[in-house]
């Protein structure tokens, strides 16, 4: 039986990941963060004894340190078997001769990409113990297909994705780099693309609903092997190139 923390679990697919966690039996805790634990209604209408909801602001180191120690008191001697990294915010698409702010694309660099580094940072001790009870750890980070350098250049210029693609890619290496250096811990981690989803970030354009999208990646992520360390997939199990 696994344990399991979700980063940005009040909505859109850190919600539609959380409740479909708490469906799968192979699951014993679920631990979902929310910046605004009270505001996070939806989540905490899910009501479950696997369920923790606990507060993280993924950019506050003192909130992140909290959030170590209050897993900590959860998953105990057993460590954090799964870390999926879900909080992200999408405000950085703008054409590259627009009105660009740093100060917008800073903070989107902050939440994608710095928080998911300081988090699994500071959640290394607590997945090594997992991976030393059961063999294997496992950092899930929930990303985009914007990232990908290779197939960057078959998308349309219209997108104007290129500063939150930017963001995105710095995670890849995230990934990479996990995956090489905490290798000899059996830790692993995976990138995912959860496809364009209708949610607050993707919008009632896009193409898939949360469970269209979060059912098959829960599924996923709950059977990566070490076959899947240090790679990057679409939320169907689709390979994408770096």
């Amino acid at each position: 039986m696994s344990s399991v923390l979700v980063t940005g679990a009040n909505r859109g697919i850190g919600l539609g990941l959380t409740r479909h966690l708490l469906f799968n039996p192979s699951v014993a805790t679920v631990i979902a963060t929310a910046r605004d634990v009270d505001s996070a209604k939806e989540l905490k209408a899910l009501s479950c004894p696997k369920l923790h909801i606990i507060q993280l602001e993924v950019v506050n180191e003192d909130s992140i340190a909290n959030a170590v120690k209050k897993v900590s008191e959860i998953v105990g001697e057993n460590g954090l078997d799964f870390l999926i990294n879900n909080a992200g915010i999408g405000d950085a698409m703008t054409p590259l001769n627009g009105e660009l702010s740093k100060a917008k694309i800073a903070s989107v660099y902050e939440v994608n990409a710095i928080a998911p580094l300081l988090i699994s940072n500071k959640f290394y001790p607590l997945l090594k113990k997992a991976a030393a009870k059961k063999g294997s750890a496992q950092i899930a980070m929930i990303s985009s297909g914007l990232g990908s350098l290779e197939t960057s250049k078959n998308i349309p210029k219209e997108m104007h994705f290129t500063p939150y693609g930017m963001v995105q890619s710095a995670v890849n290496m995230l990934t990479r780099r996990i995956a090489v250096e905490w290798k000899e811990d059996n830790i692993r981690a995976t990138t995912f693309c959860p496809g364009w989803v209708k949610t607050d970030m993707g919008t009632d354009k896009a193409q898939y609903t949360v469970d269209e999208s979060t059912i098959p990646l829960t599924k996923l992520i709950l059977s990566l092997t070490e076959e899947h360390n240090g790679k990057y997939y679409r939320y169907n199990g689709e390979t994408i190139p770096w």
